[in-house]
């Protein structure tokens, strides 16, 4: 048994390349697009994170902790 047991003409191995390269084209586009919109789609996905975050602490009760205020060295008194 044989896999191919004709051989392509010129005319179809020109079109089976043609249509190759074409997918391999979309593919490389498809790409590009998809990594130029990355960053504006983790800026949204980290402030609804944000938002979510503050909506839950809001349900529990829980109050935002008061940041820590930096204690001032002492001077020393004469």
């Amino acid at each position: 048994m044989v896999w191919l047991q004709y051989t392509a003409t010129r005319r179809q191995r020109v079109a089976t390349a043609c249509l190759f390269l074409t997918g391999a084209a979309l593919i490389v586009a498809a790409a590009r697009i998809s990594y130029a919109n990355v960053e504006p789609q983790r800026a949204k996905a980290a402030e609804r994170r944000k938002v979510l975050e503050a909506f839950i602490r809001r349900k529990r009760g829980e109050e935002e902790e008061p940041q820590p205020q930096p204690q001032l060295p002492e001077s020393p008194k004469p």
